[in-house]
């Protein structure tokens, strides 16, 4: 299962953890893509692990205005569950710390290392 749009690319990898690959700067018409598109993930990840796994890797794409942070967070809180993990992969610390400030929700974290950010999906 995978889907490539000119935005992201969302596929479920061999241990049903949903991977996000974004492509350039999201708008709200990107995330309406993205959010009618996910549902099936989840419910192939949930059904594999009792809760599901996502890492999204936004290495190379700029940083969200607040309005879209919002969205997302919007997102996050209609579509994830209680024991849904989210691993963020970012470039840079300051984003780091943006995405931990903004993202207050018990399971998700951001991370600088793809590697960190899998070793962490993996072991939950």
């Amino acid at each position: 299962m995978r889907i490539d749009d000119p935005g992201f690319s969302v596929w479920l990898d061999d241990r049903f953890i949903i991977q996000v690959r974004t492509r350039t700067a999201w708008t709200v018409e990107i995330a309406d893509r993205y959010w009618a598109c996910f549902q099936p993930f989840l419910d192939a990840s949930r059904a594999q692990w009792g809760h599901a796994r996502v890492l999204v890797d936004r290495r190379g794409t700029p940083i969200m205005p607040i309005t879209m942070v919002q969205v997302m967070r919007d997102g996050i809180m209609a579509f994830y569950r209680p024991g849904d993990r989210l691993a963020l992969v970012v470039d840079s610390s300051p984003l780091k710390m943006q995405v931990r400030q903004n993202y207050q929700l018990p399971n998700i974290d951001a991370f600088l290392s793809y590697d960190a950010a899998l070793a962490w999906l993996e072991n939950s």
